[in-house]
């Protein structure tokens, strides 16, 4: 049987094995993970107090962060580490699978207490979905698993009465089953359609940035409302966040691939954020220009062919993006 990736976990539902070793089989070729004590995919143990002279950067997320399909010296926050310079350290507490429920129940339990100088926050745009959900899509280590029916475990979510966020605690059931085994949920199901369409478009070159201009979709399509039940709870949960940091904060929310070959648009998502950052003091970087820099045979080299979370090339994007804005933080400090 392969080797466990994943352990629960009774605050955040799960996390990785904590002091994991272990190669994960992968299109990309495969990928080295290994885990700090705490069940994170980064080197530096999340100590109390920073070392000395050094500015720390925390930095939450889900697999995009966390950096399922690269090794961990190709993912965006290892390359920010060395490009901002030599005193700089940064903590990842990426989660595949996750929601930002979750990423916000991490942070209290293991990030909020520490000494640190930042906190980046970088929501994949679909984690407004993952927040409705009891259950979270992730990596396998089993090299003959489906990447497109992967392993669910069950998460915590919240809901939103009022103006109150609630807690739910993961659930106790398995998924419920259809014929064909466990249903997915939401948000796998709009993935594995994305990636149908990624197909035709591999046979028929622009089909996919054609027909979705002609159709002005904005994706996810929960962000094209403020008053969006999917929205407010989101809204809610990056809310919260910034109220509980101690630090500055920068919103980075990480764009689908639809939105970096220019076939989705952006305008909704960048909007809410907009309005959020505005409400709450903090910094709202959109990573797409840079991306838009390039031209379309180089941006559709930063994703795998089937995985739609970043190539190595796209996570040095990523880390282009963020480079400048980060800059100022560290003069401040």
């Amino acid at each position: 049987m392969p080797t466990a990736l994943f352990e629960p976990h009774p605050v955040t539902g799960y996390r990785y094995v904590p002091g994991l070793r272990l190669r994960v089989p992968h299109e990309g070729g495969g990928y080295q993970v290994e885990c700090n004590r705490v069940g994170y995919r980064c080197q530096h143990e999340p100590t109390p107090q920073k070392p000395p002279g050094v500015f720390r950067l925390v930095v939450f997320g889900d697999g995009h962060t966390a950096g399922s399909g690269v090794d961990a010296h190709e993912r965006f926050t290892d390359l920010l580490e060395r490009r901002l310079g030599t005193y700089v350290q940064v903590l990842n507490f990426g989660l595949p699978g996750s929601g930002t429920d979750q990423q916000l129940l991490g942070f209290r339990q293991f990030a909020r207490e520490l000494e640190h100088d930042l906190l980046l926050l970088c929501p994949q745009v679909e984690n407004i979905l993952r927040n409705l959900e009891g259950y979270a899509p992730v990596p396998s280590a089993d090299p003959d698993a489906d990447p497109d029916a992967p392993p669910l475990l069950p998460k915590p979510r919240f809901s939103l009465e009022g103006e109150e966020l609630v807690l739910h605690p993961p659930p106790v059931a398995p998924p419920p089953d259809t014929p064909e085994g466990p249903a997915p949920p939401p948000s796998l199901v709009r993935s594995l359609l994305r990636r149908v369409s990624a197909e035709v478009d591999k046979k028929v070159p622009g089909f996919q940035a054609f027909t979705r201009r002609v159709r002005g979709v904005g994706y996810p399509e929960e962000y094209a409302d403020p008053q969006q039940p999917a929205w407010r709870l989101m809204r809610a949960i990056l809310q919260t966040f910034v109220a509980e940091a101690r630090t500055p904060v920068v919103l980075a929310p990480i764009p689908t691939f639809g939105h970096i070959d220019g076939g989705l648009s952006a305008d909704p998502y960048l909007t809410r954020f907009g309005e959020l950052a505005f409400e709450t003091g903090c910094e709202l970087v959109n990573l797409l220009p840079r991306f838009f820099d390039e031209p379309r045979a180089v941006r559709e080299r930063c994703r795998f062919p089937r995985d739609p979370r970043p190539s190595p090339l796209g996570h040095s994007m990523i880390a282009d993006g963020l480079v400048p804005h980060l800059r100022r933080y560290m003069m401040d400090a």
